[in-house]
């Protein structure tokens, strides 16, 4: 059993206990948590962003490990980090000047780096699969809480959604989900016919069911928050063979800078706070995603 696999079955019985807690209580969270001023969302708040601007953000500080490892001239190693510092600036900027591009762009690049990366595992599925799981990932939550996620859209863009827009976008996520278990099944089909092991593949079906409970009972901050850290984010370390020492130091290193800056722009621990927390994710996801392809720009 790989570190994968144990992943896959932790992160299942971690969903399940949240499920079981919210079957009880689902009603409460999601009136508790909305977006109004009270304790219980300054609560969700303070947790979900914490998370988010910590471990969430934290499987990307392996970037800066693997920068240094690309090539052992000063130079070298100097270029690439200029120009994912550069990449991270113009983000930025692009989100600073225009909101809604700048998010309709880390919604279109998760839509694509989840996938990849989340099933990096599963060494025989295309690019159709990852897509799909992909989109499911990034817009799952506006399958069962549609006005909340109109909410937090306008809040960072000041442009609403259209309901013409959002019954389109739940159409694509079914569509998605029922083309990725299509997928699954045939992969499972094949590994069957050539004696392979296919019960990573249950579990991914699992994993994909469990996410899909949260995002029913689950406000969708606190959703994207469990599946940012506890799937993505985890499996991303697990996928660059993260060790305490001496990956550590460029976690702390990574997130250190991020941090501060992030509670320099007038954190009061309330929803208005998002403004930073994804703009600053959006920055740093434009780098991260093509990384390699700096990689191959810039030769060692």
């Amino acid at each position: 059993m790989t570190k994968i696999h144990k992943h896959q079955i932790l992160f299942i019985i971690f969903s399940l206990v949240i499920i079981f807690i919210s079957s009880f209580y689902g009603i409460k969270i999601l009136d508790a948590f909305s977006f109004k001023s009270s304790d219980s969302s300054i609560l969700i708040i303070f947790i979900s962003l914490t998370l988010i601007g910590t471990i969430g953000v934290a499987h990307g500080a392996l970037d800066g490990k693997i920068i240094w490892k690309h090539s052992v001239h000063i130079k070298t190693r100097f270029k690439l980090y200029l120009l994912y510092i550069l990449l991270t600036l113009g983000g930025a900027l692009l989100w600073f000047f225009y909101p809604f591009y700048g998010l309709m762009l880390l919604l279109a690049m998760s839509s694509v780096h989840f996938g990849v990366s989340d099933l990096q595992f599963i060494e025989e599925m295309s690019i159709a699969p990852k897509i799909f799981w992909g989109i499911v990932m990034t817009f799952l939550p506006l399958l069962f809480n549609p006005n909340l996620v109109n909410i937090l859209f306008f809040d960072l863009t000041q442009v609403s959604i259209y309901l013409e827009v959002l019954v389109a976008i739940k159409i694509i996520i079914l569509i998605c989900m029922l083309s990725f278990f299509i997928n699954l099944y045939l992969i499972g089909k094949n590994r069957k016919k050539v004696g392979k092991n296919f019960y990573e593949l249950n579990l991914l079906s699992f994993e994909m069911l469990v996410l899909v409970c949260l995002a029913y009972y689950l406000n969708p901050l606190i959703w994207f928050a469990i599946y940012f850290c506890g799937l993505h984010g985890i499996r991303a370390l697990i996928n660059h063979e993260f060790k305490i020492l001496p990956d550590i130091f460029w976690l702390v290193l990574f997130t250190a800078p991020i941090s501060t800056i992030i509670f320099l722009f007038e954190w009061d621990y309330n929803f208005k706070s998002l403004l930073v927390i994804f703009p600053v994710l959006a920055s740093l996801t434009i780098a991260h995603m093509l990384l390699p392809g700096l990689r191959k720009l810039i030769k060692p």
